[in-house]
């Protein structure tokens, strides 16, 4: 599983932070670009999130996800300004 975390800032501070799925990803980026245009102080902040591990419990009833760990990379894309 991976996916994106979305930083939305304005002058430095953060504005709202907003989980999306990878097929949702391109749609959303493009309309938060519009939306909250850099030239008005706005910023993305991008973090792409892919699942590492999976720990897992055997026992007699069987196995059981105990937890996920993930991994976080930024993305750095042309017409997105860090915030």
């Amino acid at each position: 599983m991976s996916d994106y975390l979305i930083s939305l800032c304005r002058d430095g501070l953060l504005l709202a932070e907003l989980k999306v799925a990878s097929a949702r990803y391109p749609q959303l980026r493009h309309e938060l670009e519009h939306r909250f245009p850099a030239g008005e102080g706005f910023g993305l902040r991008i973090e792409h999130r892919r699942e590492l591990r999976r720990i897992v419990e055997q026992s007699p009833q069987g196995v059981r996800l105990l937890g996920i760990e993930y991994g976080h990379a930024e993305v750095i894309e042309e017409g997105i300004e860090d915030a």
